[in-house]
């Protein structure tokens, strides 16, 4: 089972209008898998109340060596046929691999993108997909990847996961609905069951602790009080707001 980390953070300061967040989530190695395995469980991003396909693309950075992998699925819960594979970092970080399941029409293909990946440093991405079946992936500013479907697949799901005997840290990037944040202003929290609360400086020493615990789903940080409460593993997110 794929043992995922969120981080409820939320970046921008108060004020009027959608806000961007961040989550933080870590994907951990689904072992000797590519883009062809069957029944790979990736994580799906609507665990957590992300919803990239209402605005039809994924901005994103990830941490990993190689072998991060993205599906665009018909199914929000990924159970489909029918859906496209990414993977990023394929070949031990030499290329990205693309694949289309389409019934028994399959495509595939490799694009070389050398060092596209960073064990230590996060890379910044960008995934865009139109009904009319054209996917392009930005590497940065560098557009590595733009093909067009002859026969577009309908995505209602977007998952993630890492393979190969990598571990990913993703921060994946959306707006919040709320006008504010979990930081002593009016805003967006985690109301869920928690693990402990506890006194720390910032919220990078919040983050830590929930780092080194697998059974630590993310943190709510309070920068006015200083409160850390760390969320148990194994429920799914619920946004709340104060």
């Amino acid at each position: 089972m794929v043992i995922s980390v969120i981080f409820l953070a939320v970046f921008t300061t108060a004020g009027l209008g959608n806000l961007l967040d961040q989550m933080w989530i870590k994907t951990e190695n689904s072992g000797f898998v590519n883009a062809s395995t069957p029944n790979l469980d990736y994580t799906s991003l609507s665990l957590f109340q992300l919803y990239p396909v209402n605005d039809q693309y994924l901005k994103f950075t990830v941490k990993a060596c190689s072998y991060a992998f993205i599906i665009l699925a018909s199914d929000i819960y990924l159970f489909s046929f029918y859906d496209y594979r990414i993977v990023i970092g394929a070949g031990n970080n030499s290329k990205i691999n693309f694949r289309r399941n389409y019934d028994l029409i399959i495509i595939s293909f490799d694009i070389s993108t050398p060092g596209i990946l960073n064990c230590t440093k996060h890379k910044s991405f960008e995934l865009n997909w139109t009904v009319s079946g054209r996917i392009t992936l930005m590497s940065g500013s560098k557009m590595v990847m733009n093909w067009t479907d002859p026969l577009p697949i309908s995505i209602k799901g977007v998952g993630i996961t890492t393979g190969l005997g990598s571990v990913g840290l993703w921060k994946v990037e959306h707006y919040s609905k709320f006008t504010g944040f979990y930081c002593g202003e009016p805003g967006a929290y985690g109301s869920m069951t928690l693990l402990s609360t506890i006194k720390k400086h910032s919220r990078v020493d919040c983050v830590s602790l929930c780092l080194v615990r697998d059974d630590c789903l993310g943190i709510n940080f309070n920068c006015k009080t200083e409160e850390c409460q760390i969320i148990a593993a194994g429920q799914q997110v619920i946004k709340m707001v104060v």
